[in-house]
């Protein structure tokens, strides 16, 4: 009996099948390869076939000037200039690249006729011409010859308002870039908007004859008008730079504003720099040698103001009428709070005291217990609506809110402290602009550095800008007084301006360091105005001055001596 042999199950993979699977694998490949090209990747490499069809000449824009209420440049462009030709425009250009050589005062025209030569739309024939080889070659009314800008910052002031102004410096696409100041925080508005030339090119990098060819000319950027005056700037650098020697301090902050509306008239900074060679590093002050900060001190840099803060703790309570000017606190020797103690400054005490004489010796034992009356959560709002723990929102590139602790967090301790100016921080500027709201009955107003923004000979002006209502009209007139008499009557008295009456407050405030003040360390602030012309308010503020470390006998001469200036400037009348 023969066997039936049964059909094998077993697929075979044969030859032909190999290759079939391979052709489908690399057409697979080549499909999904095109996909990525033609759709995935569509935008890159459009972008990569432009790059290499088209040539592109950049042509900067003007970067727009800064410039004083008072109409000066602070901050301007010197001009240079760009040769180009346009070589199809051209009929003879051995002629015309002998002429040109001669007025370049090149010895040889081969270079310029070789460009001469190209069949392009555009070539740059060189560059950094001078205003008087420009003057020259347009003398020659060559056809197809022209000139484009290149601008270049420069600072006709030298160190005049550096810290206002900011620098201009390269970024890393080595592309003109703000930094600090105005030129940092209004770059946007300064710089511009580069033009450019744009001409088509086959595969070889050669024109294409009747290929594409683009000039768009640049936008040139907005010139901005500071609110600050040129001479009062002037004048208040050259006394900080006084003060701070005469004084030892490290360093030294001064602004100067209009109370009525929060325009800065001045602010300064010493040491200083120079816009136009930002990149020094140090500086020789009172034999040291110091690190140059590019930073605006009075702006960027926090510290505890110490008892400058006390007639917002005051005002505060006035507010809420908790106290009244000549409400009676004891003062008889130093007080606990949360098991710490505190005491006056100087370690004196002097029983009864009103509210009045609490200004007047800067007395924290009194500021303590006004602050235990406000409260700490109606101090903390207080505080808030003074401007401080936040950005005053000034147009100047890398200001600091300061630091005001959550009230939540506050023990009796810290409500205490902060009643006197410790445990919390400010800038140079906030504590000025909360002292202005006195000068406008209780409103508090934005900080303003820019005056008006001009494009194209249409100028727009901004207007000052009204925050909010911090104290009732009748609190804001009595710290007037309060703090006329303050000054009348307290440490400052010895330097006071002959008939002329300033509200005001010091402020000597210890250093903290690992934890601990350093008695030795103090920031010295005076912060004020005429109560009686209103015309300005002052913060003068010196860092660790070593002649002696009280306000009293630095920082308020110094104020004393920019406001005597300042009224012979303004030409204010004495008080009646």
């Amino acid at each position: 009996m023969s066997r039936r042999l049964r059909p094998s199950t077993k697929w075979h993979f044969s030859r032909l099948d190999f290759i079939r699977l391979a052709f489908f694998v690399v057409g697979s490949l080549f499909i999904l390869k095109l996909f990525f090209i033609q759709v995935v990747n569509h935008a890159d490499y459009k972008a990569m076939a432009q790059k290499q069809h088209w040539t592109v000449y950049s042509i900067p824009a003007k970067r727009g000037d800064i410039i004083s209420r008072d109409g000066h440049v602070l901050a301007g462009t010197q001009t240079s200039y760009y040769l180009f030709a346009e070589p199809k425009k051209i009929l003879s250009p051995d002629k015309v690249a002998d002429v040109v050589a001669s007025a370049l005062g090149e010895t040889s025209q081969k270079r310029i006729t070789d460009l001469l030569r190209l069949d392009l739309f555009w070539v740059i024939l060189a560059k950094n011409i001078t205003p008087e080889q420009k003057a020259a070659i347009e003398e020659l009314a060559l056809e197809g010859i022209g000139f484009e800008e290149t601008p270049k910052r420069y600072y006709p002031n030298g160190t005049l308002a550096a810290h206002i102004l900011g620098f201009v410096a390269n970024d890393a696409q080595g592309a003109a870039q703000g930094y600090y100041g105005v030129e940092g925080e209004l770059d946007g508005e300064l710089k511009g908007k580069d033009g450019r030339v744009i001409q088509e090119k086959d595969a070889t990098g050669d024109p294409i004859l009747i290929g594409g060819y683009e000039k768009v000319a640049p936008i040139n950027g907005r010139n901005i008008t500071l609110t600050i005056d040129r001479a009062v700037q002037y004048l208040v650098e050259k006394k900080l730079k006084e003060g701070v020697e005469m004084y030892k301090a490290y360093s030294g902050s001064v602004i100067v504003m209009d109370p009525k509306t929060s325009e800065v008239l001045a602010m300064a900074n010493y040491p200083t720099y120079e816009p136009a060679n930002f990149s020094e590093e140090t500086k020789e002050v009172n034999g040291e040698t110091i690190r140059l900060e590019r930073r605006n001190a009075a702006i960027s840099e926090n510290y505890e103001p110490g008892s400058v803060i006390k007639p917002l703790t005051v005002a505060a309570a006035l507010d809420l009428d908790k106290v009244k000017p000549n409400s009676t606190f004891e003062d008889n020797g130093p007080v606990k709070y949360s098991d710490y103690t505190i005491d006056n400054w100087d370690g004196k005490h002097h029983g009864t005291q009103t509210v009045i004489q609490l200004l007047q010796k800067s007395n924290n034992i009194g500021a303590a217990w006004v602050g235990h009356l406000v409260g700490a959560k109606n101090l903390a709002e207080y505080f808030s609506k003074f401007g401080l723990g936040a950005k005053t929102g000034i147009e100047l590139e890398g200001e600091d809110a300061g630091i005001v602790r959550d009230y939540k967090n506050w023990t009796a301790i810290d409500l205490a402290t902060a009643s006197f100016g410790q445990g919390l921080s400010a800038t140079p500027l906030q504590v000025l602009n909360a002292f202005n709201v006195f000068a406008n009955e209780g409103y508090l107003y934005q900080p303003k550095i820019i005056h008006a923004i001009t494009e194209e000979g249409k100028t727009t002006y901004v207007p000052p800008r009204r925050v909010q209502k911090v104290l009732a009209k009748d609190t804001a007139a009595a710290m007037l007084e309060l703090l006329t008499a303050a000054v009348e009557g307290g440490e400052s008295k010895y330097f006071n301006i002959e008939n002329y009456k300033v509200a005001g407050k010091t402020g000597t405030a210890q250093i903290p360091k690992d934890g601990k003040y350093d008695p030795s360390k103090t920031n010295a602030t005076f912060v004020g105005f005429l109560p009686e012309s209103l015309r300005f308010s002052m913060i003068v503020r010196l860092d660790q001055p070593t002649s002696s470390v009280y306000a009293s006998e630095t920082a308020v001469p110094l104020w004393m001596s920019i406001a005597k200036d300042l009224i012979n400037y303004y030409g204010i009348a004495p008080d009646k």
